[in-house]
């Protein structure tokens, strides 16, 4: 399954995983902004947000639905088919990053931008005509397009070919059919037999003010329309000189000889670039807003909202036009504001806490002072009012939860004849972490098998096929649409590292090549950062997403990536890499690097040794705890090795059944080590995503602590307080607490409570 829904209005047996918890926003929110029932010509009244809207952005990684939403939502306002194909209100939608690869940007290009691309587009889109209303017009932003896109130099194809494609769109299709118009064509006698290039903005501008109005309102029509700029830059000019907002504001009459030329004046700035540009960019967002304003659907009440969706807002398209926007929005304050209704979606990645970087994300937020709202929030009241200055105060962001393990029974029980673990539920949502479109790729996988009357295990989760492809891995399915397929064979290998050094290590051992023109693991990383994967140069471990991390890793273990590279040779690479970084290292980096070199001796299958390791440091009279048991809580969650028979023997292990034989083979161990070496393996099997962890195995964690808390010199409290918290974290797949202020817990003495 795609990223996208599969249709308008799913049944409840066959609704789109995407769709689930995402109701408040489709059935509530949005009609309230919007002001028009979707299912129903009902409009609703403007209470909630009055004259003041926000941009709202859904936020989330690759596969969690955000384009699926936009479907539904274009499904709803702007059909395609059914009882009214066509916008029930005026009507937009753009991919920013599609629209970002076709578009001809660049210092070579001197006549277009993001935001020339994005307007023109938007002002195509939103002028079609909507059923009862008529149809948005833009005179002020068509005007001024024109004017930026038709300067060209002499020999430029691709400014050329920018004029052409921008003019075709922005003045409309022919009235008689046939190929579409040029600029030559629809503007080229308005110049004189031999043009200077500089006269094109003005011939283009003159032409469309001759076009667009009736020759009655011709004249009045043009007269306001160059008002309106004359007026902006009286504006502007007071801004930077410090006076008051409308102080001496009164343009001066342009004789209309020379309107078009005011027009023209555009291109020129823009062609300055730089700080001009910016200028005039934000001249035609103003005129965009002020077309929308006070266009025939300004009626209050009684008429819907224009409504544009943004998918891929993250690109550099995106956040251009939202910049503008914004900051337009900022500037008007409490005046006459627009009604545009602004859906966007954002790639963002996991912000988890265990997967958080330690450096804060503020500092790299385009939104610093957006309001967050959960969806659920929103499906009554949003209460989202601005709340300050601040341009990105506008903002109102939703990020989109995972799934619940409910909605992921549900999908597993869309057939009755299927037969399967119980616990596969639970374990999906382990592995995926309520991702929706890992979810539902996997839940299909279980259904497809287990319809064929065959038993489905949650340890074999990872190796069913997809139901559509012949034997293909449903995981290979998975991330060839999450990353792709190029640099599979990297990505699993990295997938083994911590960080970005690590990495190099193995890029060095078995990776030649370069990514992007990079060194390998910087090309790799390069792609991760850009795909919210990871977190930048210092993420830790090196793909920063567990879901994605989990995928890799077992493509890793099963054979199926890597490039041939063995499992347990990488693993001592990366170990020994560790452990020579730990020895020149102290404290707090002394201990991280140690738990790292055990994690890969654990996930190579030495656990004796990491077993050794641990009670040695157990057993010293200068023992701290606390660190003991982050140490232990690192190292349990190391990758299992590969082989089916880990599950089995990891539990007889954990659950003390292999102790009479431990003991036999190290007489000298004691009680101590064959409780470290029991709660070690019954840690790393709750650890699994695809193991569970029974009340049984979790009672044996509690006991064991406790009884480890008994033998310790001085870390008592710290053993005692994880032997309560730790198996009910594990009972409820939660993470597990770790708190050094458990070192001053002291005995309850008698009293009131």
């Amino acid at each position: 399954m795609s990223d996208h829904a599969v249709g308008p209005a799913p049944g409840a047996e066959e609704q789109i995983p995407e769709a689930y918890a995402r109701q408040p926003l489709l059935r509530q929110l949005v009609p309230r902004l919007v002001g028009l029932d979707r299912d129903r010509h009902r409009r609703r009244r403007h209470h909630e947000f009055a004259e003041d809207l926000p941009v709202v952005l859904l936020s989330g990684r690759h596969g969690t639905g955000k384009s699926a939403l936009l479907d539904d939502l274009k499904e709803a306002y702007a059909p395609d088919a059914g009882p009214w194909p066509g916008p029930r209100v005026p009507f937009a939608r753009i991919n920013c990053a599609t629209l970002q690869e076709r578009a001809r940007v660049g210092p070579e290009i001197s006549n277009n931008s993001y935001a020339v691309e994005v307007l023109s587009v938007l002002v195509t889109q939103l002028s079609r005509p909507v059923a009862g209303f008529g149809r948005l017009c833009f005179p002020r932003t068509t005007a001024g397009l024109l004017a930026v896109v038709s300067a060209r130099r002499p020999g430029n194809d691709d400014e050329l070919r920018v004029a052409d494609r921008h003019t075709a769109a922005l003045m409309g299709p022919p009235t008689g059919g046939g190929p579409p118009p040029t600029w030559d064509t629809l503007f080229r006698a308005a110049l004189p037999a031999s043009p200077d290039p500089a006269e094109f903005p003005e011939a283009a501008v003159r032409t469309y003010l001759g076009r667009q109005y009736r020759w009655r309102s011709r004249r009045l029509a043009s007269r306001h329309l160059v008002g309106w700029y004359e007026s902006y830059r009286s504006e502007a000019d007071n801004r930077l000189r410090g006076m008051p907002p409308g102080a001496d504001a009164q343009p001066r009459p342009v004789p209309a000889a020379e309107r078009a030329q005011a027009v023209a004046r555009l291109c020129q700035e823009f062609h300055q670039g730089r700080g001009f540009r910016r200028g005039v960019e934000r001249m035609l967002m103003a005129a965009f807003l002020a077309d929308v304003r006070y266009g025939p659907f300004r009626r209050g009440n009684r008429a819907p909202r224009p409504l544009v969706l943004l998918d891929n807002a993250h690109t550099d398209a995106g956040r251009d036009f939202l910049e503008l926007l914004l900051e337009e929005r900022a500037r008007i304050g409490r005046g006459a504001r627009d009604q545009l209704v602004v859906i966007a979606t954002e790639l963002r990645g996991d912000d988890s806490p265990a997967t958080r970087d330690d450096a804060p994300d503020g500092e790299n937020d385009p939104y610093p002072a957006a309001a967050h709202r959960s969806l659920h929030e929103v499906g009554q009241n949003s209460r989202w009012t601005r709340n300050g200055t601040a341009p990105s105060a506008g903002v109102l962001v939703l990020p989109l939860p995972p799934l619940d393990t409910e909605h992921l029974e549900r999908m597993l029980k869309r057939d009755d004849r299927a037969s399967f673990d119980p616990y596969i539920a639970t374990a999906v949502h382990d592995l995926t972490r309520g991702h929706p479109m890992g979810a539902r790729r996997l839940c299909d996988a279980v259904v497809h098998k287990a319809r064929t009357g065959q038993w489905v295990a949650a340890e074999e989760l990872l190796d069913l096929t997809h139901p559509g492809g012949a034997g293909e891995s449903v995981i290979w399915r998975l991330l060839n649409t999450l990353v792709g397929s190029e640099n599979h064979d990297e990505l699993c290998l990295f997938s083994l590292a911590w960080d970005r050094e690590a990495a190099e290590q193995l890029a060095e051992r078995w990776v030649p090549r370069r990514i992007d023109g990079l060194p390998a693991a910087d090309g790799a990383a390069a792609q991760l950062e850009r795909e919210r994967w990871s977190r930048g140069t210092g993420s830790r471990p090196f793909i920063t997403d567990r879901f994605l991390r989990a995928l890799l890793v077992h493509q890793m273990r099963s054979g199926r990536g890597g490039s041939g590279v063995d499992w347990f040779s990488a693993h001592a690479l990366l170990a020994e890499h560790h452990r020579q970084r730990a020895e020149g290292r102290s404290g707090q980096a002394e201990r991280d690097e140690r738990s790292r070199f055990l994690w890969h001796r654990l996930a190579g299958g030495e656990a004796w040794e990491v077993v050794d390791w641990l009670h040695a440091e157990f057993l010293r009279d200068d023992g701290d705890a606390v660190d003991w048991l982050h140490i232990l809580r690192t190292v349990a969650h190391a990758p299992r090795p590969p082989g089916d028979i880990w599950f089995e023997q990891c539990q007889e292990v954990a659950k003390g059944r292999r102790d009479r034989l431990q003991l036999q083979a190290d007489p000298d161990g004691g009680l101590e080590k064959q409780a470290v070496n029991r709660l070690l393996h019954a840690l790393w099997y709750a650890a699994d995503e695809l193991a569970e962890a029974d009340r049984t195995l979790a009672d044996r964690i509690g006991q064991d602590l406790s009884f480890l808390s008994a033998q310790h010199l001085t870390g008592r409290a710290v053993l005692a307080q994880a032997a309560i918290r730790w198996p009910r974290a594990v009972r409820d797949g939660e993470d597990w607490p770790l708190d050094r202020r458990w070192q001053g817990d002291q005995p309850r003495t008698g009293g009131a409570r």
